[in-house]
């Protein structure tokens, strides 16, 4: 099993984008992807979630206990 994470600084970019899916590609079906941003832009992240989605992957989004971020970790679908 292999753990990959990622941080994205910002969310709404094109480039966030492209970093969750450069990353999704490298997730083999063990594997889980940890995506962290700041919290204030846990509001963004529908577009990733979305993308996630998409590519059958099973997520769970969380604050960090200090509230400053914002987390989630994904894994592939069992088929």
């Amino acid at each position: 099993m292999t753990d990959i994470s990622i941080s994205l600084d910002r969310v709404t970019s094109g480039d966030a984008l492209q970093k969750v899916d450069q990353a999704i590609a490298q997730i083999g079906p063990e594997d889980e992807l940890t995506i962290s941003m700041e919290a204030a832009d846990a509001h963004d992240a529908d577009q990733i979630l979305a993308l996630l989605s998409r590519n059958n992957f099973d997520y769970q989004p969380r604050g960090s206990h200090d509230g400053k971020k914002y987390l989630i970790t994904a894994r592939r679908r069992s088929e």
